[in-house]
Formats: structure tokens, C-alpha cells, sequence
């Protein structure tokens, strides 16, 4: 009984993940994961690098009990914060009107 309709919303469903839109939402969804990624673990792996092979240099006073470890940490909460900001954006601005277009044509007048 439920077997016709359960196998016309999965040739529903493939055929939307084969459509050209898709591609494109997932091209521009992944190439931003990459950025970001690359981004985030760059800098990760830069003070990773810089503490493990030149310790003096985070050691370094900038006044106060201000040094550059600190800074860096700091730096390193405002580089999280800003790839969130600039990730919520991007999915406002390019994945959600493609998704909605997407989700539109896949459900018809259901909605």
C-alpha cells in the first residue's frame, strides 16, 4: 500500500540529489568548509609550530602581563568568532535561497 508512493519520493529525492542545483549547493557548501577549515587549523598549526619550536617568542612581553602567547589566544577566540559571523552570512546569503529553491520544487504546493 505505502510501497508505490515510498518508491515515487525516492526517485523524488535522487533525482533532486542529481539536479545541477544541488551540485552547485554543495560545491558552494563545501568550498566555504574548506576556506574556513584552512583558515582556522593554519592558524592552529602556525601557533602549535611557533610554541613548540620557538618558546621565547610567546614569551614575549607587550606590557603589563600582556605577552604574545596571550595574544594569540585571544586572536585565536576572534578568528572562531569571525569565521561563525562570516559562516552564518554565507549560508543566509548563498546556501539558503538555493536550499529554499530546492526545497520549493521538491515539495511543490505542499507547503
Amino acid at each position: 500500500m505505502g510501497t508505490v508512493d515510498s518508491a515515487a519520493n525516492n526517485d523524488r529525492y535522487v533525482a533532486v540529489y542529481d539536479s545541477a542545483q544541488f551540485r552547485t549547493l554543495r560545491r558552494r557548501s563545501n568550498s566555504f568548509i574548506v576556506w574556513a577549515s584552512v583558515a582556522f587549523y593554519g592558524w592552529w598549526f602556525a601557533g602549535i609550530t611557533l610554541a613548540a619550536f620557538v618558546p621565547d617568542f610567546f614569551r614575549t612581553g607587550l606590557g603589563g602581563p600582556m605577552n604574545v602567547g596571550l595574544l594569540f589566544i585571544g586572536l585565536s577566540l576572534l578568528l572562531v568568532v569571525a569565521i561563525a559571523v562570516v559562516s552564518l552570512r554565507f549560508a543566509r546569503e548563498r546556501l539558503d535561497p538555493l536550499s529554499e529553491q530546492i526545497r520549493a520544487d521538491l515539495e511543490g504546493d505542499l507547503r
